[in-house]
């Protein structure tokens, strides 16, 4: 798109809008860090701009569909910073200080911007090795912008390179910009944070828009930058298939434009082209789907015709999920015969892991639409045992020592919201998740609730012999969790003693949210229990104190009275395994968090125990 909006009567807005992320400043005091003073933000979401994730991050990647601004991102950049060609460079960091409006209640914050003025060195696509050849050389403090990364030749080894070029130079700043599709096949660097561009809010593209008097063609709340801009260009709200039929010059809407050439193949032909160039075709093919497209059926038969019996590459996925989005839309339910066979390969796909992160994410949230196959309510057997627990990771976790355990049984996944979901509707309870978020943990629980989730399981699995009528469900002990997740060899890890990349749904991983248990398969901990590190904090019945910065109940564990169910309501309980948004030191089997038993949040779940 045009750096700036070309409305309908030929006037432009007169300055850039500031870009939000799906990053939060809850996200970031869940992490034991906070950027605003205490109370300063009231209970609302509360957004970080690109700017502030800059700031924050050496290293950061942001990402958004085609259409979603990040040229425009990176020309924000260079007009606010200084210009590494001009002989009298022009310092106006104000422009990255101003307000932004950071949710749709229209709360405005200033920015924060802690890093001075280094000079912006911004590659076009395409050409991001010339660019990085350039910062090798260049001198003083300097934020090096990859545009367009997946244009490159190859943009995962590009990605190395340029982080490789960062841990040598202290004064500089990495900014990657991508395709969100892309992240599908980039593999991401483990020090390279990365997050989403949001579409701009109704109220800061009111504002923007309040000096020229004209109204908001878009009614939406959420507008992507380049369909909102072509809107403005007409003068009235278009879809993204008006947009691409209309004479608007945009480059971004070239996929949008082969969708349409899609739409006049067969079922066949569309198929048989996806399979024979998956990189040409598989971004218009994701836009032909979402569009209902003609004979939805016959199109996902041809698409799983196209796959091997057996296993499946990047573009296989993505056609099989092509496949399962268009099944889903014909059939909310999933009750059609091609939806189990989906379904199953799907979850084949999941199991045995080894796919780019984004890729699982998809599989999990199409899985979740279909009807999940795996049994996510096994349970595992943890053999009785002396393990290993605590260690020198963190000092609320230290002293390493060992603990005695007779035998339980323990939830192979998080307890999830299907699960939680019929416990919460057979007693009447507020909580609901939707369709799409099934297979995810529950979460925004209590340690209450999951008690509570625990006693009624209890009496289920009692009436239809799930259990013995002497057997409970219960939530684990911190001596349990920690013995699931480390195994008899006390790794600090689930894997093992070095910390991986893409092994679990962690702040690396970068998606910033719950996705479907189990999709981490490299991460099961030794007795095959999934998502013990990342994914969600998991409550245990085992005390922590009423100080959160220091454990009332210290290690080494000892019979003290930290195992009371009826403690006082400020005395904290133990969470456990960390979450979405925490980094290895927390995302591991050693780490002790905790909560007030009252407390909840979209990062906190728990797995259950049967003894």
């Amino acid at each position: 798109m045009s750096q700036t909006p070309i409305l309908s009567n030929g006037q432009s807005l007169p300055e850039f809008l500031p870009r939000l992320v799906d990053f939060t400043h809850e996200d970031r005091a869940a992490k034991g860090l906070r950027v605003f003073a205490e109370g300063a933000a009231p209970d609302i979401t509360v957004q970080f701009t690109a700017f502030e994730m800059v700031s924050m991050h050496r290293a950061q990647l942001l990402h958004a569909p085609r259409g979603g601004g990040k040229t425009v991102l990176a020309t924000q950049f260079a007009a606010a910073l200084p210009d590494a060609m001009a002989a009298t460079p022009v310092r106006n960091p104000a422009a990255l200080t101003r307000p932004a409006i950071r949710n749709p209640e229209g709360l405005s914050l200033p920015q924060v911007w802690e890093v001075g003025t280094p000079q912006v060195l911004t590659s076009s696509p395409g050409q991001g090795k010339f660019t990085l050849a350039r910062a090798a050389v260049h001198e003083g403090p300097v934020l090096l912008i990859l545009d367009g990364i997946e244009q490159e030749d190859d943009a995962s080894a590009l990605v190395q390179q340029a982080m490789d070029w960062l841990t040598r130079t202290a004064s500089a700043r990495l900014l990657i910009l991508c395709e969100s599709a892309a992240l599908e096949t980039i593999r991401p660097h483990p020090d390279l944070r990365a997050h989403r561009l949001l579409p701009l809010l109704a109220p800061e593209r009111a504002q923007a828009l309040a000096p020229l008097g004209i109204p908001d063609p878009v009614a939406d709340s959420w507008a992507e930058p380049g369909l909102w801009a072509a809107s403005l260009h007409q003068g009235h709200a278009l879809t993204l298939a008006q947009a691409a039929a209309s004479d608007h010059p945009a480059d971004w809407l070239a996929e949008a434009r082969d969708a349409a050439t899609l739409a006049q193949l067969s079922p066949q032909d569309i198929a048989q082209r996806a399979m024979d160039n998956p990189q040409r075709w598989n971004g218009p093919l994701r836009h032909l789907v979402a569009q209902d497209p003609a004979e939805p059926d016959a199109l996902a038969r041809a698409l799983m015709e196209t796959l091997p019996e057996t296993g499946t590459d990047t573009g296989g996925l993505s056609r099989l999920l092509a496949a399962a989005d268009l099944t889903i839309g014909q059939n909310a339910a999933g009750q059609t015969s091609g939806a189990a066979d989906i379904s199953a390969a799907l979850a084949a796909i999941v199991e045995q892991g080894r796919t780019p992160a984004m890729l699982r994410r998809r599989a999990g949230a199409a899985l979740a639409r279909l009807g999940d196959p795996r049994p996510l309510q096994a349970l595992t057997d943890i053999p009785a045992g002396r393990y290993r627990m605590g260690g020198d990771l963190h000092p609320n976790s230290a002293p390493e020592h060992f603990v005695d355990l007779a035998a339980f049984h323990i939830g192979v996944y998080p307890v999830t919201c299907d699960a939680f979901q019929r416990f919460a509707t057979d007693t009447n309870r507020n909580w609901t998740s939707p369709p799409e978020r099934r297979n995810h943990p529950a979460t925004d629980l209590t340690w209450h609730d999951a008690r509570a989730y625990c006693d009624w399981l209890t009496q289920g699995w009692r009436r239809t012999g799930q259990i013995t009528p002497t057997e409970v469900v219960r939530l684990p002990t911190e001596r349990e969790w920690e013995a699931t997740a480390r195994g008899l060899d006390g790794l600090i890890w689930p894997w093992g003693q070095e910390w991986a990349p893409e092994h679990a749904n962690d702040e690396v991983t970068g998606f910033n949210d719950t996705c479907a248990v189990g999709l981490f398969p490299e991460g099961a901990s030794p007795f095959g229990c999934f998502d013990m590190a990342g994914q969600v904090w998991e409550w245990c019945t085992t005390l922590w104190g009423d100080d959160m910065t220091a454990p009332g109940f210290a290690f080494p564990w000892a019979e003290d009275g930290r195992e009371a169910l009826d403690a006082a309501p400020q005395v904290r309980r133990v969470l456990r395994g960390g979450c979405f948004s925490s980094g290895r030191v927390k995302a591991n089997g050693i780490y002790r968090g905790s909560l007030e038993p009252n407390g909840f949040w979209r990062g906190n779940g728990f797995r259950i125990v049967v003894a």
